[in-house]
């Protein structure tokens, strides 16, 4: 197999490296439920901002299909398809 010491090392050293960080990679969102109202009730279009910044509601209602989403929670949310990052649960929407 490998002869030398450091052929073993070349070998073992991705492995070492990506495996232990495949632990730290395994939560890629946070869903917060902690806003529970609408500015306005209309639906929000694609890539809208439905959540400032530091505000306590929700400007608009992402569409079915949209995550209201952040990429850390001091941040403004946008609507997205996407379901990483800072993920704002909005109310009346996947509650059942």
């Amino acid at each position: 197999m490998c002869k030398t010491p450091s052929m073993t090392l070349l070998i073992l050293l991705p492995v070492l490296f990506f495996g232990s960080s495949a632990r730290f990679l395994s939560r890629r969102s946070i869903s917060d439920r902690s806003v529970s109202g609408y500015l306005t009730e209309r639906t929000c279009w694609w890539n809208e901002v439905c959540k400032e910044e530091f505000q306590s509601q929700f400007r608009c209602k992402c569409p079915e299909w949209s995550f209201c989403r952040a990429p850390g929670r001091y941040y403004n949310a946008f609507c997205s398809m996407t379901a990483t990052g800072y993920i704002w649960m909005q109310p009346g929407i996947r509650d059942g």
